[in-house]
């Protein structure tokens, strides 16, 4: 109950300060989530909770302000119930970008924002995603940087340098930020289909690892390198996602790289307006890099699969309600089978989309 009203307090809150709606320059959306899970207790994966049923919620806020041809962006969230990753109430901002539209085919971005490496960033929110799950080998990360991209004709592009690598907290330590090129680029010769790619290069660990590392050795020195392939396709009313990324890592202690690969397929078919399914399978054969000691770190690849499987049904223009069932599983050597436990998860979630100033508005 808490939550529940610290939640709606923030949508309010925002919501009071905000003009009628008739101001253009304003644009502004929130999305309040409530979702109830009941998985395993041990999988690295899927668990929530212990294992024991509880409910999950969050509320996130997404603005903009227009002037000219400038924007500011902000994205921001509180999250919280005993079925949050943490189990704890969290207030985070995951976005706050300048963006200048010069023109078309070059927009600069600067500030907080999604990574531009990969594809499903851009379909993480409930509104967007077909099922309540993300890929486990495609977390979202929020870096600091910048970037020009545009598109000419039926290419996109963009260019920049981002602080924060594509690693997973689970996976790997975790980063200190350093600014790290990024690229990407795309096609879309049919409307129906996209094709993409993204690259990027760096250090991926952090500058407190200096007595676990050898004699002399910096952290910077140990890079990450990650080639990412995406491509997207429709056909009437059904929809495909698909996504390949290859890495490599410098493993201190370790004589040469450590190579991972991680892809999923996913696929959506809307049945009327108000229901769909989806599915999605992934594998992610991701190095698992943590230290021993300055003379032994542990550097190898952890082969995990999962599928989800769902179906949503959406009750208005604004409300959606969503169920899905996940089962994850290991490809490993029976030695990590007491540590690395198979597992599964069954969520519902309620999406609401609503406009603050709407609610300002009849209120007056």
């Amino acid at each position: 109950m808490r939550f529940r009203c610290v939640c709606v307090w923030v949508a309010l809150a925002f919501g009071g300060v905000v003009p009628a709606v008739g101001q253009q320059w304003l644009s502004l959306e929130g999305i309040a989530d409530g979702e109830f899970w009941a998985t395993d207790s041990g999988s690295t994966v899927a668990a929530r909770n212990n294992g024991h049923p509880a409910p999950a919620g969050r509320v996130q806020l997404l603005a903009g302000v227009e002037a000219q041809r400038i924007e500011l962006l902000f994205m921001g969230e509180v999250e919280g119930g005993k079925a949050n990753e943490d189990g704890e109430t969290d207030w985070e901002y995951d976005q706050l970008m300048l963006r200048i539209l010069a023109a078309r085919f070059a927009v600069i971005d600067i500030g907080k924002f999604p990574s531009p490496l990969g594809a499903f960033a851009n379909r993480r929110l409930s509104t967007i995603n077909p099922l309540i799950g993300e890929p486990d080998g495609y977390p979202t990360v929020y870096p600091w940087g910048a970037m020009l991209n545009g598109t000419a004709w039926r290419v996109d592009y963009r260019a920049g340098a981002m602080s924060l690598p594509a690693t997973h907290e689970d996976y790997s330590p975790d980063p200190t930020p350093v600014l790290r090129p990024v690229f990407g680029a795309g096609i879309t010769p049919i409307p129906e289909l996209r094709l993409g790619t993204s690259f990027t290069w760096g250090p991926y660990l952090n500058d407190e690892l200096g007595p676990v590392l050898p004699a002399g050795a910096d952290w910077q020195a140990y890079k990450q390198r990650v080639l990412a392939f995406d491509t997207r396709f429709s056909l009437g009313y059904f929809e495909m996602h698909a996504e390949l990324g290859l890495s490599s890592y410098d493993v201190p202690t370790q004589t040469s790289p450590v190579d991972g690969i991680a892809y999923y397929v996913e696929g959506k078919q809307t049945w009327s307006a108000r229901l769909f399914n989806a599915v999605r399978f992934e594998r992610n054969d991701y190095p698992f890099i943590r230290p021993v000691s300055a003379t032994q770190w542990v550097a190898q690849r952890v082969d995990g699969y999962n599928t989800e499987v769902g179906a949503g049904f959406r009750i208005d223009r604004s409300t959606t309600l969503k169920a899905s069932y996940r089962w994850q599983w290991w490809s490993i050597a029976p030695a990590l089978r007491s540590v690395l436990l198979d597992g599964y998860a069954l969520a519902f979630q309620l999406s609401y989309n609503f406009d603050p100033r709407e609610w300002v508005e009849r209120m007056h």
